[in-house]
């Protein structure tokens, strides 16, 4: 019968170590994941900074047009104030001249 228990007891130990080297190796395993997907997270992260990149300098692109159409309008409001200035003497020389 004590050879019985020795015989149970040594089954439990290559049991035991078996669980022991699956457990390293999935413990091995799961960092290597973890360590994949750290790289990936850096990956993603750079990508948004060049975006953020990208919108920062369609952002100035913006700014330069807003500043050109003001520019622009002004100069058309100008254009308008004496088109109708030159326009309004002139019908009034005409009318003075007949």
């Amino acid at each position: 019968m004590l050879q019985g228990f020795e015989n149970s007891n040594k089954r439990f130990e290559e049991v035991n170590r078996h669980f022991d080297e699956a457990r390293s190796d999935v413990n091995k395993r799961f960092e290597e994941m973890r360590a994949d997907m750290n790289k990936r997270f850096e990956q993603v992260d750079k990508r948004f900074e060049q975006v953020d990149k990208r919108f920062e300098q369609v952002d100035k692109r913006f700014e330069q047009i807003e500043k050109h159409l003001t520019i622009i309008t002004q100069r058309m409001d100008r254009f308008m104030f004496w088109s109708l200035g030159l326009t309004v003497s002139a019908v009034i020389a005409i009318v003075k001249l007949t």
